[in-house]
């Protein structure tokens, strides 16, 4: 990939006002406030192209059990570039560092293809997520900040 991207695990919450810009570039409803985990079980991550924020993703982590992946936005200038599935391959390696083995994710009908594409597919028990297994193999990845 050309784009020089880094994967950032957040110290602190997105606030609901860049929550809110994310949410209306990707003409998603008005963002909602969502509740702040008091067990720290909740990560946003995103993803940095030269110092500028560029993806988000908030993750509801239970390990080693899984990861719940949702708030999945790449901002509009930077889709159909490879930096939705570089994210995804990097919340991966993520979780994997943390132990959990695997991911699930509530698609919206629009994005729903794209997690197939990732070898995501239908939980047999909540067939309206999608889950995905973690590979154990993958290499644990030592992330900046």
């Amino acid at each position: 990939m050309p784009l020089e991207l880094q994967f950032v695990a957040l110290k602190s919450a997105i606030s609901a006002k860049v929550l809110h810009s994310y949410h209306q570039d990707a003409n998603w409803p008005s963002a909602i406030e969502l509740p702040h985990d008091p067990r720290g079980k909740v990560v946003w991550v995103s993803v940095e192209m030269k110092g500028k924020q560029i993806a988000i993703a908030r993750l509801e982590l239970a390990p080693p059990e899984f990861c719940a992946v949702s708030e999945v936005i790449v901002r509009s200038k930077y889709r159909s570039q490879g930096v939705g599935r570089w994210f995804m391959h990097r919340i991966e390696q993520y979780c994997n560092s943390l132990g959990i083995r695997r991911l699930v994710l509530q698609p919206t009908s629009a994005s729903e293809k794209f997690y197939e594409s990732l070898s995501f597919h239908n939980d047999p028990y909540i067939p309206t997520l999608l889950k995905k297994d973690v590979n154990p193999l993958l290499p644990k990845m030592f992330l900046e900040r």
